[in-house]
């Protein structure tokens, strides 16, 4: 009886130890696929990312330069990177979000082609769980993108607008500008010219910066509407508006129009440098050199830079650096992607600082070397 009891717990024992040994094995293994996963999440972590840059176009300076300075930027932690230029075609725009999206990359920089028209694609991308940051240009209210980077451009542009105002007229010369916009019903064109505007009657009639952009906001509608409008306290009046489509070309047909039909103007702004530089042309052929004004709202192109240095008629212009905006979007991806900020915590816009450029600052922001 006792060695069979003396058995039995032998047994008991042995089958303990059997166990033991077997959950032994199990957690080894588990804590080996478990260290096996740390160790691919943490070399992701040192700079294995796939990333996309999808432009709604490489049709110009300030395009390439962006593409090229995200690019940069991010090869220069070690991502991967691959540009698709859609052509300013929202079908091929979506064709190229589809190919980020089916071949899982890790984060996509988008510039849209069409606001409205790029929601769908970020919001399949953000479906996936990739995460979509808009550069230079904003998407729709209803994308679900981590934020959109560009320049402040009502800052800029009322920058650029104070600085006129004060430095470039006589405080009881009254001031008769045309002004070159881009395309209608572009948000971005409308926040220029209305800063320009807004910066004008504020320094001339000493107004609040509040009610000037009251002031400003009504004399744009009128612009807009009328094809004309006019600020007494500020002795400012806008004769006219042309559309000039973002290129130095448009610039200087849309001025040669508003040259014919108002000879007697002294400012002449636009809503970014391409337009402006085209508009020159047509001072200097009309003979106006001496007599009109020039500024941009924006965009901060090096040759406009060139031109405000040689002390020409181009006197300002607001600051949208590409570099600038490509650096802070690559600094919120590497948030992302690298230290885990989470996507949806970001506000819906992210400024760079706004900077009116001149004859008294163009050396601090100037560079031969700049891409754009």
């Amino acid at each position: 009886m006792k060695k069979k009891l003396l058995s039995i717990l032998i047994a008991g024992v042995m089958v303990f130890s059997l166990a033991a040994c077997s959950g032994g094995e199990k957690k080894t293994t588990e804590d080996k696929t478990q260290k096996e996963e740390t160790t691919e999440k943490t070399e992701k972590k040192d700079g294995d990312f796939k990333v996309g840059i999808s432009m709604k176009t490489l049709d110009g300076a300030y395009f390439t330069a962006l593409s090229t300075h995200i690019t940069d930027f991010c090869e220069d932690k070690g991502w991967s990177v691959t540009t698709l230029n859609a052509d300013s075609d929202t079908l091929k725009e979506a064709e190229n979000m589809d190919t980020f999206i089916t071949q899982g990359y890790d984060l996509i920089f988008m510039d849209p082609y069409d606001p409205e028209g790029a929601v769908a694609a970020i919001n399949k991308a953000h479906d996936a769980g990739i995460p979509v940051i808009c550069c230079d240009n904003s998407c729709g209210e209803s994308a679900n993108n981590v934020t959109t980077v560009f320049s402040d451009n009502l800052q800029n542009g009322r920058e650029v607008g104070l600085w006129v105002g004060a430095n470039c007229f006589d405080k009881d010369e009254l001031i008769s500008a045309v002004l070159i916009a881009g395309q209608k019903g572009v948000y971005a064109g409308q926040e220029r010219r209305t800063g320009v505007i807004c910066g004008v009657i504020e320094t001339r009639s000493g107004c609040t910066e509040d009610e000037a952009w009251d002031a400003a906001e009504k004399m744009e509608a009128e612009l807009i509407s009328n094809g004309s409008a006019k600020n007494d306290d500020a002795n400012f009046e806008i004769r006219g508006v042309g559309w000039g489509d973002w290129n130095a070309n448009g610039g200087l047909a849309a001025a040669e129009d508003l040259i014919v039909a108002n000879p007697n103007i002294n400012f002449l702004f636009g809503e970014n440098d391409a337009m402006v530089m085209g508009a020159m042309t047509a001072v200097e052929n009309a003979g106006l050199t001496d007599k009109v004004v020039l500024a941009a709202a924006a965009d901060g192109q090096k040759e406009a830079y060139e031109l405000i240095k040689k002390g020409t008629s181009y006197k300002a212009t607001g600051e949208n650096n590409p570099k600038v905006v490509a650096e802070t979007a690559v600094g919120i991806a590497e948030d992302i992607l690298v230290n885990g900020a989470d996507p949806e915590g970001y506000e819906k816009y992210t400024k760079t600082p706004a900077n009116c450029i001149n004859p008294d600052n163009v050396d601090e922001f100037y560079s031969p070397d700049a891409l754009f």
